[in-house]
């Protein structure tokens, strides 16, 4: 008797969960009637047949399949397979080079003409089925309701889908915003001012330049939102996925595609006013601001704030040259940390501090003699707590096998599996890596003298070229800068202070090539003091 595995899936939230159990009991009873003894049963919930990612069951099914598990898959139709035809075409080629046929309740035995048929009528169906969603949607913005999801500002009304009401504290806000704007302030200082008040965010917990000023393309973004002037435009966007990796991405339609209605019940903000912020918007950074392209300078991306951590961005020019300042302050002045920074100064100190550190070969040899004693005392630790790891690693491992074993019975859902499973198997690999190190010997560490020669000469062409001052490094140099330099932290400071930096960077990069398969941490040994300029 041949063994059958079967798959069973419905689309939407808005299904029955009993559709499964359904499609599972008609599928049982077929694989009687064809001589078939069921051995396991795969499905999915809520999940759309036009992508294989975000279906667990189905990848189960097919690990199964790669294992010998079954030799017949059995479900009710191949739409609920798959309803892209090339995915379908897929799992039909997989399955057939392991000698496992397709069996469909409704259709029989799948043969590869009758895949290639059926996938090319789901495909149609389901891309049928989003035209008709879309002219039912085009009905409703014709009808002066929305479409679309929720606006700050507004809540549904219950029992009456599409329509809205005007929440009035935040529609204070949303008049706020658009006054500070028209008056002068940027984004991201409304956004200071917002969460300096206590004002509670649409999303999160913080203001952002982005959620007032949003996206000129998309027409997203409280300033650029149509409806606060009584207006729903609709079909901005459109929605495709990505075959390689299943997501839904946003792509922006022509102004010809979309669809708009007058709402004047929902207007918060006078045209005057909308028009006025809408104009200055074009003014400072409109649809066709021209975005010229900067050199990459030898600290972009290593510099943060010593503050929040914090990445630090350009802001502009004065007579002394380019400045850097917190994001997340500029942001969302959530970090404390107003200070503005000098790139060019930063730049001359932190080639300065790593010229004195490789100046003194001796200084490095200490660093990497800390860096041992360390992994020494870690492993020494390691291997005492052997005994005790081993067993909290079987632990792990047999409540992850509960865990899947009921996910498997349908006995928790896969929102409910997904936090458990991602800290069980991050406590699994932890606990592997010090059993690991438990059982490795300590290496001796030795500095490779040509690579600490190699970075000395580096160093000093940075130098030379930034003494230069305009002259931008080649990529080369900032690349081989890179593999020493991890990361430069800029602390805070006030007017007229001296900059104090703190250089981390990899110890692995110095040490010598016969030491290719120690294992290092990123970030890990290398790190000079922190260096008061």
């Amino acid at each position: 008797m041949k063994r059958a595995a079967i798959y069973a899936r419905f689309s939407t939230d808005l299904q029955n969960d009993k559709s499964v159990d359904d499609q599972i009991t008609l599928c049982s009873e077929y694989a009687v009637r064809i001589g078939c003894s069921v051995v396991a049963c795969y499905s999915d919930k809520a999940r759309s047949g036009a992508s294989m990612f975000g279906r667990p069951g189905l990848a189960d099914l097919i690990e199964s399949a790669q294992e010998g598990g079954f030799d017949v898959l059995i479900s009710e139709a191949p739409d609920r397979i798959s309803r892209d035809m090339e995915d379908l075409a897929g799992i039909h080629k997989r399955l057939s080079f392991r000698g496992i046929e397709i069996n469909c309740v409704n259709g029989g035995k799948q043969d590869s003409l009758q895949i290639g048929m059926h996938g090319i009528v789901g495909q149609m169906q389901r891309e049928e089925g989003a035209r008709k969603v879309k002219r039912g949607l085009m009905g409703v913005i014709d009808d002066g309701r929305n479409a679309g999801g929720k606006a700050y500002g507004y809540s549904p009304v219950l029992g009456k889908p599409g329509e809205l009401n005007i929440v009035p504290a935040e529609a204070e806000t949303v008049l706020r915003i658009f006054k500070a704007y028209a008056a002068g302030q940027s984004p991201r200082d409304i956004a200071g001012m917002l969460n300096r008040d206590g004002i509670p965010a649409p999303r999160g917990t913080r203001w952002s330049a982005p959620t007032i000023n949003g996206n000129g393309k998309r027409g997203n973004g409280i300033l650029r939102n149509p409806l606060y002037s009584g207006r729903i435009v609709w079909n901005r966007v459109r929605m495709v996925k990505d075959p390689a990796t299943g997501k839904r991405v946003s792509r922006p339609n022509d102004s010809s595609e979309f669809r708009q209605a007058d709402v004047p019940h929902l207007r918060i903000v006078d045209q005057a006013l909308f028009d006025t912020v809408q104009a200055r918007k074009e003014t400072v950074g409109g649809e066709h601001a021209s975005h010229a392209p900067r050199n990459k300078r030898v600290l972009s991306g290593l510099l943060k704030c010593g503050a929040c951590g914090g990445g630090l961005v350009m802001i502009g020019h004065d007579r002394s040259g380019p400045r850097v300042q917190c994001s997340t302050h500029r942001e969302s002045w959530s970090c404390s940390n107003s200070a503005r920074y000098y790139i060019e100064k930063v730049e001359i100190h932190v080639i300065d501090a790593l010229r004195l550190q490789f100046s003194d070969p001796t200084i490095i040899a200490e660093y990497v003699k800390a860096y041992r004693d360390e992994r020494r005392r870690i492993e020494s630790d390691a291997r005492r707590n052997r005994s005790t790891t081993s067993q909290k690693l079987a632990d792990t491992q047999s409540k992850l096998d509960r865990l899947i074993g009921k996910i498997a019975a349908d006995l928790i859902s896969d929102e409910e599996a997904k936090p458990l499973l991602a800290t069980l198997r991050a406590e699994k690999e932890r606990l592997t890596g010090d059993l690991a190190t438990a059982g490795e010997a300590t290496n001796v560490i030795e500095l490779h003298p040509q690579a600490v020669e190699r970075f000395r000469e580096n160093i000093e062409n940075l130098a030379a070229i930034l003494s230069q001052g305009n002259v931008a490094p080649d990529s080369e140099l900032i690349g081989s800068f890179r593999e020493l330099v991890a990361e430069v932290i800029v602390m805070p400071r006030q007017k007229g202070e001296k900059y104090t930096i703190q250089i981390k960077g990899y110890l692995s990069s110095l040490l010598g090539a016969d030491l290719s398969a120690v294992t290092m941490v990123a970030k890990e040994g290398f790190e000079p003091p922190t260096q008061g300029l």
